[in-house]
């Protein structure tokens, strides 16, 4: 247990320095660049606390990508920057690069060879699915929050009050 939880921190770490190279590459304000380091760990680290409490990849891509485009909101608010900006690096690197790696190369040993069995088949469109219903759950994920809010700062929305409405108990 302690091993994995080593392996879930030290995969948080570097998930964050990537996504902070893809928000220096995308010319990211300086100010935000804490939140991108910050977002790419929670949103690892709460796909691996998925993962291992039983969802699939696809599910756990999801929910990480929605937990942190809900922080995002608020962190927008804090650093005076889109969320975008932020969460789009973030996700980054929860991008399935293996599934699409054995895809392409699935798809050009089929290209080449015309005796392929059909398991190899099974298993290139196997992980072309997988990458395009983990893509399609990062998209569903970051863009759910901006789509249920209609760009509207929390200010506005007044998500903090909402959730300390809806979880406090009623008196009386």
């Amino acid at each position: 247990m302690a091993s994995t939880i080593i392996l879930v921190i030290t995969n948080c770490f570097w998930a964050s320095l990537a996504a902070l190279g893809f928000a220096i590459f995308f010319t990211v304000p300086k100010r935000a660049l804490w939140a991108v380091a910050v977002l790419a760990s929670v949103a690892y680290g709460s796909r691996s606390i998925a993962l291992m409490n039983g969802l699939d990849l696809i599910v756990g891509s999801l929910v990480a990508s929605c937990f942190i485009s809900l922080i995002g909101v608020q962190l927008a608010h804090w650093v005076h920057t889109p969320t975008m900006v932020f969460v789009f690096p973030s996700v980054i690197p929860m991008v399935p690069g293996v599934f699409a790696y054995r895809t392409m190369m699935g798809l050009m040993e089929i290209s080449r060879s015309s005796d392929v069995s059909a398991e190899f088949l099974l298993q290139t469109a196997s992980n072309g699915l997988n990458t395009i219903f983990i893509l399609l759950a990062l998209a569903v994920g970051v863009s759910l929050p901006s789509l249920l809010f209609k760009n509207r700062s929390v200010k506005e929305i007044k998500l903090l009050r909402w959730l300390r409405r809806k979880t406090e108990p009623k008196s009386q």
